[in-house]
């Protein structure tokens, strides 16, 4: 039985976030062992052993279901939360029918979660925790609604028509997204990645597209005519802009990102560089002080 509690990331069948989530399947198993050690215990087995154990398991859950960490809640919230959003199988149903069907239960969903929160928002008993986490909740339904039920895209006749589902959530650029930071890590054999991808193209990340033929297709032909591909590109381009207005934009075109780059981090730790700050800080003082 404790081994069964602590096998409960085999709940959600390895799908993921956020359809998998471990520790709200440990709480309910802990509540499910609970019971059934209650259950056991009532016919007490023979063996002395075995009962000790049972009495010994059955005290260390007795927490769990008193609530005494104060999980139930939690754990109803979380239940309603993802019981409006569907978030219980992450595989998209072969009929497209019933896929748009269950986007529109989503929708109505959502709504009917919005309006009994807001009910319970100002409700007497309403705690000023409870009320606080429900503000939290409305606001991301606000901010983020828009993005939970849109999925099914119904193309243009010239573009081979039909519906097409798009992925609920943004695990297959996740995973992609580490697969690229371990071909980068097994071609340069740094484990700390940050100047690479400062200086690796956003582009690049398109080069895995040449793996499927209907890009290739589309793209140039074949991979055979790729040269010739890219040189009627940078004709195009040669003639669309002069040739120092590329090289401007070229060098100009750099990607923005949260770190400072090496030649910043040269000039901004220097020992000058934080000497002439402080003076100027403390003449500054100075000033401020004969005003």
């Amino acid at each position: 039985m404790s081994q069964w509690i602590l096998d409960c990331p085999a709940e959600g069948n390895g799908q993921g976030f956020p359809f998998d989530l471990p520790w709200l399947g440990l709480y309910h198993r802990c509540l499910r062992a609970s019971s059934a050690l209650n259950a056991f215990l009532e016919n007490p087995p023979d063996d002395p052993k075995v009962r000790k154990a049972l009495d010994r398991l059955r005290r260390i859950l007795r927490p769990v279901e008193g609530d005494t960490p104060g999980f139930g809640p939690i754990a109803e919230t979380l239940t309603v939360l993802r019981h409006a959003l569907r978030l219980t199988d992450k595989r998209q149903q072969a009929d497209a029918a019933r896929a748009v069907a269950n986007l529109r239960d989503v929708r109505s969903a959502v709504h009917s979660l919005t309006q009994s929160l807001r009910q319970r928002r100002f409700g007497s008993r309403t705690g000023k925790d409870l009320r606080a986490a429900i503000d939290i909740i409305l606001t991301h339904i606000q901010s983020h609604g828009g993005f939970l039920w849109g999925h099914a895209i119904r193309l243009p006749k010239k573009f081979g028509g039909g519906l097409r589902l798009v992925d609920r959530t943004n695990n297959l650029l996740e995973s992609y997204f580490r697969t690229l930071k371990h071909g980068e890590r097994r071609r340069s054999g740094r484990k700390i990645l940050t100047q690479d991808f400062e200086h690796l193209p956003p582009a690049a990340a398109l080069a895995a597209n040449l793996n499927h033929a209907d890009y290739v297709s589309i793209l140039c032909g074949s991979l055979d005519r790729m040269p010739e591909a890219f040189a009627k590109l940078e004709d195009q381009s040669r003639q669309n802009f002069p040739l120092p207005a590329v090289l401007a934009a070229t060098r100009t075109g750099c990607a923005e990102t949260a770190s400072r780059s090496t030649a910043d981090r040269q000039i901004v730790r220097t020992k000058e560089m934080t000497a002439r700050i402080i003076e100027a800080a403390k003449s500054g003082l100075r000033k401020k002080k004969v005003a």
